[in-house]
């Protein structure tokens, strides 16, 4: 894989026209079926957002990592491209506070599917084109030639950084090799991201735009075990705001959003609800401090679970096909013996392994019944 990261740092000329093209084809499907309602583009744009990207890109992220933010994504595109022209102020203190990005996705997501706006074109173009139109505004405002926006209030990023955590691809880095590395240093990394590359452990933020690869001969594309990065989470680094996100927006909000489509008081009663329960089960499987770094274990789980009610949200051909029965009982076994796998190395003994067991088959049966 290292011959792909270094491939992707030689050739940023041509990422960048395909993250052009990219966005072209986003900005035409996005304003067509409004500016031209009688065109078909409606049809199409429905079918490629809803229906192709969503869940795509929830399961490559979840499985490889963030490529579709670092290569693809057109709001990643147009805030770095805005930020190279713009203000150039530096991001305050209060625009880095974890919690933003999450209560952001859960406010997109709670419109999104309160006002069914994935069947509408004008509910497309106000749940993504706003992303994308505050992504614009950011990259004006803050930083120099930076992604401020993917960084601290992407609400889509919120979501992909927790699922990213399980992937089996990662950029390694070799700090031994980076700290030996011969003088003159070369020029430091143009990280869009802000990250410190030298201490980079994890794929939460990474992403994966290649533009470190080979960097200093220590920085390179590589395989890693599935969930190796959330198997070996300490308790220092597991945080109060992506536990709560896992339980209350990856299971519980996504969850009752897909099932509960239009229904503007159900949606964040179930989300509560069922979020509750499962912080609830954690904190009786792991006590008061082992919760926030067990529930990382229900990121393989809760992520086929949003995959699977986005094709199921969207895709009525699959159906029509009567595929969705053998697709949910599939990936579903495959999220529940990842999450197990998970659970039963970071949960502080055999009870809490038995808890976190039954929660984890609690929720299989609940993404299978409903």
């Amino acid at each position: 894989m290292k011959a792909v990261g270094d491939f992707l740092h030689r050739r940023q000329d041509l990422i960048r026209m395909v993250q052009w093209a990219m966005a072209a084809v986003y900005f035409v499907l996005l304003l067509g079926p409004v500016v031209i309602p009688a065109s078909g583009l409606g049809r199409v744009a429905e079918v490629v957002f809803w229906g192709i990207w969503w869940p795509a890109v929830i399961l490559s992220v979840m499985v490889f990592g963030q490529f579709w933010c670092g290569v693809l994504c057109p709001d990643g595109t147009v805030t770095e491209c805005a930020s190279r022209h713009g203000k150039g102020a530096k991001p305050p203190e209060a625009l880095r506070w974890g919690w933003w990005p999450l209560l952001a996705f859960a406010a997109v997501t709670l419109f999104g599917d309160a006002a069914d706006a994935h069947r509408s074109a004008w509910g497309t173009l106000a749940a993504v084109g706003g992303m994308s139109l505050l992504a614009l505004a950011t990259g004006l405002w803050f930083g120099r030639g930076r992604r401020v926006w993917c960084r601290y209030l992407c609400p889509a990023g919120s979501v992909f950084s927790l699922l990213a955590r399980a992937s089996v691809l990662h950029f390694k880095v070799d700090r031994a090799r980076w700290d030996a590395a011969p003088r003159p240093a070369p020029k430091p990394v143009d990280c869009p991201l802000l990250l410190d590359v030298r201490r980079l452990t994890s794929n939460e933020k990474c992403n994966m735009c290649g533009r470190c690869s080979g960097h200093r001969g220590a920085v390179e594309l590589a395989w890693r075990p599935l969930g190796s990065e959330i198997a070996t989470l300490r308790d220092d680094e597991a945080r109060p705001w992506d536990a709560v996100g896992i339980c209350f927006v990856l299971v519980g909000l996504s969850f009752a959003g897909f099932h509960w489509t239009g229904d503007i008081v159900a949606i964040p009663a179930v989300a509560l609800g069922l979020g509750g329960a499962v912080a609830a089960w954690l904190l009786l499987a792991a006590g008061r401090r082992g919760w926030m770094r067990l529930a990382y274990a229900l990121i393989p789980l809760a992520g086929f679970g949003l995959f699977l009610g986005a094709v199921e949200h969207s895709l009525a051909l699959v159906e029509r096909l009567d595929l969705l029965p053998w697709l949910r009982s599939v990936f579903v076994a495959l999220g529940l013996a990842w999450s197990g796998m998970l659970g039963w190395v970071l949960a502080p003994g055999v009870r809490a392994r038995i808890v976190f067991t039954g929660l984890s088959a609690g929720l299989a049966a609940l993404y299978l019944l409903i």
